[in-house]
């Protein structure tokens, strides 16, 4: 569609040529000029005013994932000096329709802030700036300017500084509710990815259990429970990254999927939690203890809110749709948006808890218990122990897997001393014994890591492998610059979702046939263990999570980004954006 109304301006371009040659000979339908804007936290700001008639208007840049008709303006500078690097902080567009087709345009007087680095920070910058626009009314008039100013540090521009406050408070009153709205739907899609799944059915299960109307009452309160346990974990989260932010450390959304000792103190909590719901082992708190931590019926409560607190865990690394919008703009706010993006986070996630918990107990329909009830727990351990085994692929790039053996084993003998119990009752022995046993098996996560080569991620796995070379982020510019399509695949073990892009888009003839083009240079950056490298890369394309995918290209050396859901509609439209000429060989 974009390419085809594409075509249909062009078209009208054509068909109106002779009109807008004699127009363009007396006097373009929009004036323009550049404008001082003086300094500004470190940058040096100027301004493009647009003048523009009554009845005519400018196409403007479309929204990231938006397809829009016009002809989306374009600022270059490639011909100033001392210029480090400059920015266009577009202004909020005004939304329209033409012809039934969505549009976003500029109308009246329009001014563009221009956010400039320096390379000599005292030194007047001389600016030619070369500007391409389409400006319509009855007729399309494109416009192609360039314009020059000697920009002075220390000039007063009071109009740029307005522009740029009314822009930010334009785009913070548009986006917050809708960011919200987008973390509330994205945490509770969470729920439904398979490394989260097993948490809420088995909690369902519990419900079952105690489907007595006195004993639901108290597995409604275990829900909300483990609901506040979940929405504490994401506040929790909110705190670790500002902290990290304000610090200038790095930050990402499921980062701590790249530590080996959080790895393997998940990989034998799930082997713990599998065998005792496949009735391999059957653990007992101490009498003591269990009187203090178990409530009514034998449900602990500080149980129900650990398996939030797990859940939420369990949750980062499966970056569902949504989420790593929700927190790329979070992240670029100040601390207050960040809280309120990872609680409606969490409130989406423990959605399902908070539903079950209101809802009174006659709309609770659940089966009669029964042998069902015996097969469903077994069906829930094994996919128990299959994330278990997940969790240990991922161990494999951190750790020998001689530890893995040793720390699987340590573990099975500490679980098999509560079986003694059948026989006698040494509850209290079985703990003293155990608790080292499972220190012992964790503390084996701080012996030497693997060393890992990226490349050997994914060895074997696919016919085009030679294709995926090291990611060196420094020379896609280059590249670019010779003419070359550059395609950066940031991903990890640990991310479910990178793993089904790769199996259904990715790994798909269409998109492997585009990767072997010529002029097509495909870079694939592997996070599963930490990279600063990747880490930055991430942050200056305001990502803070994976999957990443972004096309650079003649036409877009910044890059078009691509949604962390891939389709290859969508995969072939960003290469034909970035100017891959064509698909073929």
């Amino acid at each position: 569609m974009k390419k085809f109304l594409k075509y249909l301006l062009f078209g009208l371009f054509v068909s109106f040529a002779p009109t807008s040659l004699l127009q363009a000979e007396d006097k373009p339908p929009v004036e323009m000029k550049l404008v001082q804007g003086g300094k500004d936290d470190g940058h040096v700001l100027a301004g493009l005013l647009l003048t523009i008639p009554k009845g005519w208007h400018v196409y403007a840049p479309s929204p990231p994932g938006e397809e829009a008709a016009g002809f989306e303006p374009t600022i270059t500078w490639d011909k100033s000096s001392n210029l480090k690097s400059a920015e266009v902080l577009w202004p909020v567009p005004k939304k329209t329709e033409f012809e039934g087709q969505l549009s976003y345009v500029y109308e009246e007087e329009t001014l563009i802030p221009i956010q400039i680095i320096p390379q000599k920070a005292n030194e007047s910058i001389p600016l030619t700036v070369k500007v391409n626009l389409l400006a319509c009314s009855s007729m399309c008039v494109p416009i192609e300017e360039t314009l020059s100013l000697d920009l002075k540090p220390d000039a007063k521009g009071d109009a740029v500084f307005k522009a740029v406050e009314k822009r930010e408070k334009a785009y913070e009153g548009l986006s917050l509710f809708s960011l919200l709205m987008v973390a509330l739907l994205g945490g509770f899609i969470l729920n439904f990815m398979p490394c989260v799944l097993p948490v809420l059915s088995i909690k369902i299960m519990s419900l079952v259990k105690q489907s007595k109307k006195s004993h639901k009452e108290h597995a409604k309160q275990g829900f909300l429970i483990t609901g506040l346990g979940i929405l504490a974990s994401f506040l929790l989260l909110a705190l670790i990254t500002v902290i990290l932010k304000e610090s200038g450390e790095a930050f990402g959304w499921g980062i701590h999927f790249q530590n080996s000792h959080f790895l393997l103190f998940v990989f034998l909590v799930l082997i713990a939690f599998s065998a005792s719901l496949l009735g391999v082992f059957e653990i007992d708190l101490p009498s003591g203890l269990g009187t203090w931590l178990i409530g009514h019926e034998g449900k602990g409560r500080i149980k129900d809110f650990l398996s939030g607190v797990f859940a939420t865990l369990l949750a980062t690394p499966c970056s569902a749709p949504f989420v790593g919008t929700a927190l790329s703009f979070a992240l670029a706010r100040d601390t207050p948006d960040i809280f309120a993006v990872f609680f409606f986070l969490g409130l989406g996630f423990g959605s399902p808890y908070f539903l079950v918990a209101a809802l009174p107990n006659k709309y609770i329909l659940l089966p009669k218990p029964g042998k069902w009830m015996m097969w469903m727990q077994i069906f829930l351990g094994a996919i128990l122990a299959i994330t278990a085994v997940w969790i240990g692929w991922i161990l494999s790039f951190h750790l020998p897997l001689w530890v893995l053996g040793v720390s699987m084993i340590l573990s099975i003998v500490a679980l098999s001393l509560f079986w003694f119990k059948q026989h006698k009752n040494p509850q209290l022995k079985a703990w003293a014994l155990a608790g080292p046993l499972f220190l012992a098996a964790w503390a084996l996560s701080w012996t030497s890591e693997v060393q890992h080569n990226p490349a050997d991620t994914y060895a074997g796995s696919s016919p085009t492998l030679e294709l995926w070379k090291p990611f060196q982020p420094e020379a896609i510019q280059t590249l670019v610059s010779q003419g070359k399509t550059v395609f950066v695949d940031v991903t990890a073990e640990w991310c479910v979702t990178c793993a089904v892009n790769k199996s259904l888009v990715l790994g798909d003839s269409q998109i492997t046939n585009l990767l072997t083009h010529h002029n097509v240079i495909a870079m694939r950056a592997d996070w599963t263990k930490q990279d600063p490298l990747i880490t930055e890369f991430l942050s200056d394309h305001d990502r803070y999570g994976i999957p990443f995918n972004i096309v650079f290209g003649p036409s877009s050396p910044k890059g078009v980004p691509l949604p962390e859901i891939l389709s290859i509609d969508a995969v072939k439209e960003a290469f034909e954006t970035a100017g891959l000429k064509t698909l073929s060989h």
